[in-house]
């Protein structure tokens, strides 16, 4: 971790502390991940189980965005 910042090496994710929640967190503080990622306060929110990255939440528009870059 260097500055907040986790970096997962076998990916090349770059996670701030902010970014993390655990599933069980998630399930609990759901609506206020919803907001904060609407707002532009996250990019992402990347959901861990086991300390294991399980699953990414981003916007509908960040998905579409990804989708066009993709295709």
């Amino acid at each position: 971790m260097v500055d907040g910042v986790i970096e997962d090496p076998s990916s090349s994710l770059c996670i701030s502390n902010a970014e993390l929640a655990t599933v069980r967190e998630a399930m609990r503080d759901l609506t206020r991940l919803l907001g904060a990622l609407e707002r532009g306060e996250l990019d992402k929110v990347v959901l861990t189980q086991k300390n294991q990255m399980r699953a990414v939440l981003i916007t509908p528009e960040r998905y579409s965005e990804l989708e066009r870059r993709a295709a």
